[in-house]
């Protein structure tokens, strides 16, 4: 069965763990986790844990000096205080089992974050179906050219080579997960609501849902707080109106915060940046798409919000390089673009191959190499992949990558590259992928690769098959 957050609030957490200073983590090498794990580190605490994989986040953690094992590890919990685990595991997990049947307090990592996030007089949640991570590292980066030292805890890697950056300032600046009611254990002072569209069927029974759960994240800032929400998108402007305090808006063309004299160069966004009536200057953003435009004025518009100087804001939105995964330029190979994306949602893809499509040239064609996360989202929204996958000249389709599942379905990549159309094809491992793109790929085509599992593994194989991956 899978887990479920302890939701214990920060109060509790911090009565638990007041006498409790040795800390396990259960999949301790995850995006999230490991970067909790670095900050209790740095708190203190005695920080070890496992994961089923040696990958750069443990080894990031080796080199901090904390104890990683691969592989499960159950005998090893009875020596810590308390256990921490991520939803990417199921009730089964022989560790959890462990601490359960040994009376070891047993913590979700959404209610860690939210003790650890409390002690901060300024907390921002970003909050929303896309675009979360892309809008803390663009925060990180404003506040930190603000000199404010924020603490950050994104979803995805930043400059500093991991998913954490500790800081000593007031500020803490956080990616609020939607799935299994994530967010709600969290307590910011500004929560940002991006966009709501609907994700993780395995979770929530519907659509109403899902909207229901942005609703509860809304109302969490105290009437002093702020919620910041998209002003041209329905469900977002739905659930905002649960807000307890005040609401601000953003928009490409209308709220608090939008552009003008918006135009494309090479696929970037350039605008006047509108705030509150008046045009504070010219953004020039270096990240694509129109979806990009969206996210740099929600991150402008919070950051005002918290009272960081708008030449700040123009100045760190315009030197914005982007975070790991999230359209990331990985290189050239013998004239083809190559890019690195975390889109798993059809949604999300349909945006990156939009940006990739403005910045391909008229004589090229757009490869989109796509691995499915999870059974489930494959077959809620298998239609509406293929529709977005089709905007793609040539379509690769890798394993889908089970995460948290086991196929009971009836639902498999090929079945999905059928539906695609004829320009589509299933290979199965990285190192068959690898191949077929060398014999196919021609320059001045661009290369996508998309998916929220272990497909970023596939320019490792792209680099043993010959081929050149240099820097642009």
């Amino acid at each position: 069965m899978p887990l479920f957050h302890t939701f214990l609030g920060a109060p509790a957490v911090k009565t638990l763990l007041k006498e409790r200073k040795k800390l396990w983590f259960i999949g301790i090498g995850g995006i999230h986790m490991h970067a909790l794990a670095l900050a209790c580190h740095a708190r203190g605490f005695e920080v070890a844990g496992s994961d089923l994989h040696a990958s750069k986040t443990t080894r990031a953690l080796c080199a901090q000096g904390i104890g990683v094992q691969i592989g499960h590890h159950p005998n090893a919990v009875a020596e810590y205080d308390a256990a921490i685990y991520t939803l990417a595991i199921r009730e089964d997990d022989p560790e959890y089992q462990a601490a359960v049947r040994l009376g070891i307090p047993v913590l979700s990592r959404a209610d860690l974050l939210g003790f650890l996030a409390s002690t901060y007089p300024c907390r921002i949640a970003v909050a929303g179906s896309h675009g979360k991570s892309t809008v803390t590292a663009m925060l990180a980066d404003i506040f930190h050219l603000a000199e404010r030292d924020p603490t950050v805890f994104c979803g995805a890697e930043l400059p500093c080579g991991t998913a954490a950056r500790l800081g000593k300032g007031e500020d803490c600046i956080m990616e609020a997960c939607e799935y299994g009611n994530s967010f709600l254990a969290l307590a910011p002072t500004h929560a940002l609501i991006l966009n709501v569209d609907f994700d993780h069927a395995d979770f929530f029974a519907d659509v109403d849902s899902f909207r229901d759960a942005f609703s509860a994240f809304a109302a969490l800032p105290p009437k002093t707080g702020t919620v910041i929400f998209c002003a041209e998108e329905e469900n977002a402007a739905r659930a905002a109106s649960a807000a307890r305090g005040k609401r601000r808006s953003f928009g490409l063309s209308r709220g608090d915060c939008h552009a003008e004299n918006l135009q494309y160069v090479a696929g970037r966004g350039e605008f006047s940046l509108v705030l509150d009536g008046s045009s504070v200057g010219t953004v020039r953003l270096r990240v694509p798409g129109e979806h990009n435009v969206k996210n740099a004025l929600a991150a402008a518009l919070c950051a005002a919000d918290a009272g960081v100087p708008k030449e700040t804001i123009l100045r760190a939105l315009s030197a914005f390089r982007g975070a790991a995964r999230r359209m990331e330029f990985r290189g050239l190979y013998h004239g083809v673009q190559c890019f690195d994306d975390y889109a798993h949602h059809p949604t999300e893809i349909m945006a990156s191959l939009q940006s990739v499509r403005q910045i391909t040239p008229k004589t090229g064609r757009v490869f989109a190499v796509f691995q499915p996360h999870t059974y489930t989202r494959t077959k809620a929204f298998f239609a509406e992949f293929c529709k977005a996958l089709s905007a793609a000249d040539r379509v690769i389709v890798a394993d889908i990558y089970p995460a948290r599942e086991t196929d009971t379905l009836g639902m498999s990549a090929k079945r999905l590259a059928d539906g695609i159309g004829a320009h589509a094809a299933f290979v199965g491992g990285f190192a068959e992928i690898a191949k077929t793109l060398s014999h196919e790929l021609a320059p001045g085509d661009t290369l996508l690769v998309m998916g929220a599992g272990d497909i970023d593994r596939l320019f490792a194989q792209i680099c043993s098959n010959h081929f050149t991956l240099s820097p642009k």
